[in-house]
């Protein structure tokens, strides 16, 4: 049987149906796009703008379409200084990060989701690194999302804890160091397994999310959601308009695998104020079960364009289990082209009762 060809800009069939997409963490944080209300049409029409493509056509329902797979990639090179409570660890360093994502559509209302990932980021560890070190190529993400009736279903066996949460509690860019509602959507790279999802967004801006996500499912010895296992369930509800909204996130990770059994929960609401920063706030707490000490963190973020670009700032107070860390950045984004731009700007901090960190940074976006 012949081979599939490769195109170029293959456009993607108009029957392609407007199913919303709820998650999707790594492509959402890389690529500043608001899940909630991307739609199949929204990803493949980015695609077509650069990417490469493989189709074919079909039938669904007696309705022709076009199979369709469009590929996307990011490399982040981050160069900076950083200077912890080490004496000899403020010298010039330079790290990197890779991502290729491919989208495909088999129905025009269906979409599979795969992200092969590398990178080596240690001290300068930014929000795009996203946790990523690996010393080869390592497919991250690998799901797939259809529509029952008014309700979206994820399944697979990589599927990130944050992957599929509806409410948006931040339209802040998110894009530094610093990253919002650390403890109840940190999931990416870090709580992955099998894992399954429902969310429901409707026309008045209302939407709601549910998912169990098995950290241990890849184990034959603790299997999936099973006593041996660690399984993390989230849920949220939350709220969009033009000009402000909200969410509330819950999470619960069980105390019978490898980590202690912890409860989150938070929110944050946003506001699009007409010739003045967008402005988010969130608030996040987490409650270890058993003898641990709670924690909290409370942050606000501002976005507002200059020139041709975005400039950004945040503040957080980190209680992390009564060690208090009150943490600032700022930084510049300015888009080079429609595939490059750079970014630089400075972060600290402080620690009560330690060492502060400081450090200056300048990332350098190439997107595909």
């Amino acid at each position: 049987m012949a081979l599939p060809t490769i195109s170029l800009l293959t456009p993607l069939a108009a029957s392609t149906a407007e199913t919303s997409l709820t998650g999707v963490s790594s492509y959402k944080k890389n690529y500043g796009i608001n899940t909630t209300t991307l739609t199949h049409q929204t990803v493949f029409e980015i695609a077509d703008s650069s990417h490469s493509s493989h189709s074919h056509h079909g039938k669904h329902d007696g309705v022709d379409f076009e199979t369709s797979t469009k590929m996307m990639g990011q490399a982040v090179f981050t160069t900076g200084f950083i200077d912890t409570a080490a004496t000899a660890d403020n010298k010039l360093t330079s790290e990197y990060s890779f991502m290729l994502m491919t989208h495909t559509s088999f129905t025009g209302q269906d979409h599979l989701f795969a992200s092969i990932d590398q990178g080596n980021h240690n001290d300068l560890q930014m929000d795009s690194s996203m946790n990523m070190v690996m010393n080869s190529l390592t497919v991250s993400s690998l799901f797939y999302q259809f529509p029952v009736g008014d309700f979206q279903l994820t399944a697979g066996p990589l599927v990130d804890q944050d992957d599929v949460i509806s409410a948006n509690t931040s339209i802040y860019s998110d894009a530094f160091r610093l990253s919002g509602m650390r403890f109840g959507a940190s999931g990416a790279m870090n709580e992955t397994g099998p894992g399954i999802a429902i969310a429901h967004t409707n026309s008045n801006g209302f939407n709601g999310s549910i998912s169990l996500v098995a950290d241990d499912g890849e184990n034959s010895t603790k299997g999936i959601f099973t006593r041996e296992g660690d399984d993390i369930l989230t849920a949220s509800i939350g709220y969009d308009s033009n000009n402000y909204g909200g969410g509330l996130i819950y999470k619960r990770s069980d105390e019978n695998g490898d980590s202690n059994g912890v409860e989150t929960f938070g929110g944050g609401v946003y506001f699009r104020p007409e010739g003045f920063p967008t402005i988010s706030v969130m608030y996040d707490t987490s409650d270890p079960e058993g003898n641990g000490t709670n924690s909290k963190a409370l942050m606000v973020g501002l976005d507002h364009p200059i020139g041709n670009g975005v400039a950004s700032a945040a503040f957080e107070s980190h209680d992390d289990a009564g060690t208090t860390t009150t943490n600032h950045e700022v930084y510049y984004n300015y888009p080079v082209n429609d595939s490059v731009s750079v970014q630089g700007g400075f972060f600290s901090e402080e620690i009560n009762g330690a060492d502060n960190t400081q450090g200056v940074v300048v990332e350098t976006f190439f997107t595909f």
